[in-house]
């Protein structure tokens, strides 16, 4: 009985955690930290953060079930093996923290290294009218995504500008813009 109510709560838990994690990836109406040295920093949301380890660790849980029972059977090995890959890409699926310093970009990830573009190495600027991903490239080809999970897409623009101001087209977007 205690164990049908312990599965119980940890299946519910899952659900809860998957629901704050999509919650969290389409919900960026919050602000940009500034530090006090002047850095904007863009983080993710924490809580998103940990609802998507959860999700990834109980997938791994589930996974192991899958292959421990599917030894036999090719159908249910697949499944399992699936359901690892997917666990594995959501951990690298998280979005890196993306600061807007005085020399340049810099994206910060929690399982590879970090990406930095110093301002006058930008050599194109993406932005998707509709979405909300901005892809900042440098000259050796160096990608920074402002994706969907981050805060304040239109402070980001707003920083860009500022920075890159001569150096943008006309038709770059304004900052007060969605």
């Amino acid at each position: 009985m205690i164990w049908n109510v312990t599965h119980w709560c940890i299946n519910f838990l899952f659900w809860i955690a998957l629901a704050l994690f999509i919650a969290s990836m389409f919900s960026n109406r919050r602000s940009a930290t500034v530090r006090a040295n002047g850095e904007v920093e863009f983080a993710p949301r924490w809580f998103g953060v940990w609802a998507l380890m959860y999700v990834a660790i109980r997938m791994c849980f589930i996974t192991w079930g899958y292959l421990r029972h599917g030894l036999g059977e090719p159908l249910t090995f697949a499944t399992g093996a699936l359901l690892g890959l997917v666990s594995v890409g959501l951990v690298f699926a998280l979005p890196g923290t993306v600061s807007v310093t005085d020399s340049g970009l810099e994206e910060v990830f929690w399982l590879w290294r970090n990406k930095r573009i110093r301002w006058g190495d930008i050599v194109e600027i993406n932005t998707e009218r509709k979405g909300s991903a901005v892809t900042v490239i440098g000259a050796d080809r160096t990608k920074i995504v402002h994706s969907s999970g981050l805060p304040d897409r239109p402070r980001f623009l707003l920083e860009i500008k500022r920075h890159c101001g001569e150096n943008l087209p006309a038709e770059f977007p304004n900052g007060d813009k969605n």
